[in-house]
């Protein structure tokens, strides 16, 4: 950071040029277009070096940003599994009564593989990670707390400790795929009629639970 002083009549004044600030606009440009590559071609078809074009840098800016690909990649996803995680929390935050909990988490995870046109469940779920095992831990790290997340709130409800988790993953795990077939399928149906039918199921199901 390089600050500069002067004065003018009897008022000094400042300026200051923040190195920092530009590094990091410059970063986030580098993301925005990983972003773009990797959904475009998966991890494998992706390169440094179209990944620096896109974002109209060097590849030593880009290397002094990130050490690799894998790092890069792993950038990105974190990004989304971050926005994964905050929706279902935000939407269980909201929620009142059992049913409405369960209907804002299930609605929750389609709004996640709807948004960017499928640009986050892309490459959380589609693109072929790396056998890289804190890549993959990510993805399993970020599931599990959404499945925490749901599980405190049967928990709270009422429900057995034990079964409560049991349930949660469930629910998580059936919420991702329903999600899924939706959009794979082209949004066949109303997002809203999709939830619906998956809250019945679940609904359903849970309600049965002594």
């Amino acid at each position: 950071m390089t600050v500069m002083r002067g004065d003018v009549g009897n008022a000094r004044y400042f300026i200051r040029t923040d190195r920092g600030d530009a590094r990091a606009r410059r970063r986030e440009v580098v993301i925005g277009a990983a972003r773009d590559v990797f959904v475009s071609h998966g991890f494998h078809g992706a390169s440094m070096e179209e990944i620096s074009v896109r974002a109209q840098v060097s590849k030593p800016v880009l290397y002094n940003h990130f050490t690799g690909k894998v790092d890069l990649y792993a950038t990105v996803l974190q990004r989304y599994l971050d926005r994964m995680v905050g929706g279902i929390r935000g939407a269980l935050r909201t929620a009142t009564g059992d049913e409405n909990t369960v209907r804002r988490m299930v609605a929750a995870y389609f709004d996640f593989v709807d948004e960017d046109d499928g640009a986050g469940y892309t490459l959380v779920f589609d693109t072929p990670v790396p056998s890289e095992p804190s890549v993959e831990a990510r993805v399993r790290l970020a599931m599990t707390e959404c499945a925490a997340l749901v599980g405190a709130e049967l928990d709270a409800a009422g429900m057995d400790p034990y079964r409560a988790r049991a349930c949660a993953f469930g629910l998580v795990g059936a919420s991702h795929l329903a999600a899924r077939y939706w959009f794979d399928a082209g949004r066949p149906i109303p997002k809203i009629d999709a939830v619906d039918t998956t809250v019945a199921l679940f609904w359903t199901g849970l309600s049965g639970l002594g």
